[in-house]
């Protein structure tokens, strides 16, 4: 009796101080108005008081303004279920991986089938095995059917549970240790298993990071399967990030907070603002698409990139069939060199390097030699029963050679001191990155020039063309047993200081690979 008695007795000065400020709020309201609005919110921020004084959440005192050690409990208990993934999960927000891996969670069997088909070492494997039409053709084929499996629902389901992990990643990396570090300032990081000592602090002090948390915590979607989830962070990091029994437990609580409001409730009342209200970002993440497009940029760079490599294996092959090496440098300024020049410029600069190059080299190096001997061998010591095959071979022989004086004045004009050299090297004087008309000028003289070079070369290529033609004839008339081309190869052979017939395959096979050479230099 005597107990009650004492509670009721120190119970009354509340119940007179709250009688006596509500007659005070009327009298005032009477005297000012019932619409002041600092009145409005002291007296909202007095309800909110009491609700929090009545939660059976003890976080916040308003005697005092004090955040207690149940809001220090609370954080703690969060930070000992996913503390231990924090370590693990420090850089996954930015893992491309970590976003791959949530795509190809989901692939079905023949979703994986479709996307084995075109791996870089897939690609690889087919460019070797076959032709290169056929290998491109079937990579696109199991592209498409790739990217055609995937309907509407998966792509929900993908984007969806990428989602839920960017949310989960932004609740564990928040800074637990921060904020508990306020209540007992000799808590150990990663310290979840020894009783911390929280002491009540100034609810100002933990006011921002409050919000900060609520946030995250408010755009946490908790009624949800969060397996998916784990499922791929565990094949992140091969091992479970977290206990998924203690995540479950967690999830109760935080829900049971999240309906009581008591953390924004606290916020109010240490930043004196009841009208505070959170905010939520509900945005969604969206990867399948993006993956999809950089799976499909990947297998065109790899497609390139190999059909870049088998191409210059199949150049080095030629050169050394053509030159007995891999290495030929013939050109003296239409060269890669100058490019360096030109390129910020005009952008591509001298385009057909590789065939000039070459071409230079088999009129100056071996045309001249095996092909004239041959050539006059034949035309001049031989009787054509066809007068215009003869004729055609010398032609094309003296024109090839007028073409190789030719190559070399264009290549010498590109000089400093050459016509075309200083006319270009005076229009790139005049330029400059801004002004775009005389950046014009410099790209129209490197054209014109590009475009004598193909010329060159086209016309090049034409000739030895023809002259590998007729070479290919009288290879196969020396073959039967009535020659029709010509009526003395028996004659032609004795002015001949080797067999007749390896100088014919010598220099036809000769020309047949040059003419691989060439046409694949010309192509971009």
């Amino acid at each position: 009796m005597a107990e009650s008695t004492r509670k009721a007795t120190e119970s009354e000065p509340d119940s007179v101080a709250d009688a006596h400020d509500n007659i005070l709020e009327r009298l005032l309201s009477i005297v000012f108005g019932g619409n002041n609005p600092e009145r409005q919110r002291k007296r909202q921020l007095k309800q909110i008081g009491k609700d929090l004084g009545r939660s059976k959440y003890k976080f916040y005192r308003a005697r005092g303004d004090l955040a207690m050690p149940g809001l220090a409990r609370f954080f703690f208990d969060i930070y000992a279920v996913i503390g231990p993934a924090r370590s693990l999960l420090q850089n996954a927000r930015d893992s491309q991986g970590l976003r791959d891996l949530v795509v190809e969670h989901y692939f079905t069997t023949e979703q994986q089938r479709f996307r084995d088909a075109f791996t870089e070492a897939t690609i690889r494997e087919l460019a070797e095995k076959e032709e290169p039409k056929q290998a491109v053709a079937r990579i696109k084929s199991a592209m498409q059917q790739f990217y055609t499996s995937f309907d509407s629902q998966s792509v929900e389901r993908t984007n969806r549970t990428y989602t839920l992990l960017r949310q989960f990643l932004d609740f564990v990396l928040f800074d637990y240790y921060f904020v508990l570090r306020k209540f007992d300032a000799s808590i150990g990081e990663d310290s979840f298993d020894l009783q911390p000592k929280f002491e009540p602090i100034n609810a100002s002090y933990v006011s921002d990071d409050i919000k900060d948390f609520l946030e995250i915590f408010l755009s946490l979607e908790l009624d949800t399967a969060w397996d998916d989830v784990f499922d791929v962070l565990q094949q992140y990091r091969a091992v479970d990030v977290i206990d998924r029994k203690a995540w479950k437990k967690l999830v109760v609580m935080l829900v049971n907070v999240r309906k009581s409001d008591v953390l924004a409730q606290v916020v109010r009342m240490a930043d004196g603002d009841p009208y505070y209200e959170p905010t939520i970002t509900t945005g969604r993440h969206r990867i399948l698409e993006p993956y999809l497009e950089k799976l499909k940029i990947q297998a065109e760079a790899h497609l390139r990139q190999v059909s870049l490599e088998k191409r210059n294996r199949k150049i080095e092959r030629l050169c050394q069939e053509v030159f007995g090496k891999t290495a030929v440098s013939r050109a003296k300024f239409y060269t890669d060199k100058a490019n360096v020049t030109l390129g910020p410029r005009v952008g591509t600069g001298f385009v057909y390097l590789d065939a000039f190059n070459y071409l230079k080299a088999f009129l100056i190096d071996y045309f001249k030699k095996d092909v004239r001997e041959l050539q006059d061998l034949l035309v001049i010591r031989g009787k054509w029963t066809e007068p215009l095959a003869s004729q055609q071979l010398s032609d094309c022989f003296h024109s090839l050679m007028e073409l190789s004086t030719k190559l070399v004045q264009f290549d010498d004009s590109l000089s400093d001191e050459g016509e075309l050299g200083m006319k270009l090297k005076k229009a790139i004087g005049r330029s400059s990155e801004r002004d775009k008309a005389s950046q014009k000028v410099v790209a129209t003289i490197v054209d014109e020039i590009n475009a004598h070079a193909k010329r060159l070369i086209n016309e090049s290529g034409q000739h030895l063309i023809s002259i590998g033609k007729i070479l290919k004839l009288a290879i196969d008339d020396r073959k039967k047993k009535k020659p029709e081309l010509l009526m003395n190869w028996k004659e032609v052979e004795t002015y001949s200081e080797a067999s007749i017939d390896e100088r014919l395959t010598s220099v036809y096979r000769t020309v047949y690979f040059f003419m691989q050479l060439l046409q694949l230099s010309m192509k971009p």
